[in-house]
């Protein structure tokens, strides 16, 4: 069966995948068998059997729709320039779609002390983005959306 991780939680190491039928199969961590993922996270694609109204053997979907696939894709390499060249104007956060986090990068920006923070926190992120896996980075930023370091 083919399906989506819906939630996962790793203090609970339990989730839910949400599947092709629409149903959805509740599963733990342990049964999680791709090595080369850290660990399950929300809107990974999946292949899974289903068992006792219950998710086993997950594995990633390999022909799982990319963000690539869809044109959302977002380089790590561009947002890592773009943070450490102009990161405290916020040009990262733009780029990756956080618009909000962007807009408080400009209004730091434009504060006297809050220049030399907002570089500083710009300039760890750009190291963060650009010493990231590409899937990594994509899975955390882009999928996972998460706005801060």
């Amino acid at each position: 069966m083919k399906g989506k991780v819906l939630t996962y939680s790793a203090q609970d190491n339990a989730g839910v995948i949400t599947a092709d039928d629409n149903a959805r199969y509740p599963f733990i961590g342990s049964e999680w068998k791709d090595t080369d993922a850290l660990a399950p996270y929300r809107g990974a694609y999946v292949d899974f059997v289903i068992q006792s109204n219950h998710a086993t053997e997950i594995y990633l979907a390999v022909d799982a729709p990319s963000a690539a696939a869809s044109g959302k894709r977002k380089e790590k390499i561009v947002a890592g320039i773009f943070a450490l060249a102009l990161g405290a104007l916020g040009i990262h956060k733009f780029y990756l779609g956080y618009t909000a986090a962007g807009i408080i990068h400009l209004l730091v920006f434009f504060s006297l002390i809050g220049t030399i923070v907002i570089s500083i926190i710009a300039l760890i992120e750009g190291i963060i983005y650009l010493t990231k896996s590409d899937e990594e980075f994509e899975r955390i930023y882009v999928i996972g959306k998460k706005q801060w370091f």
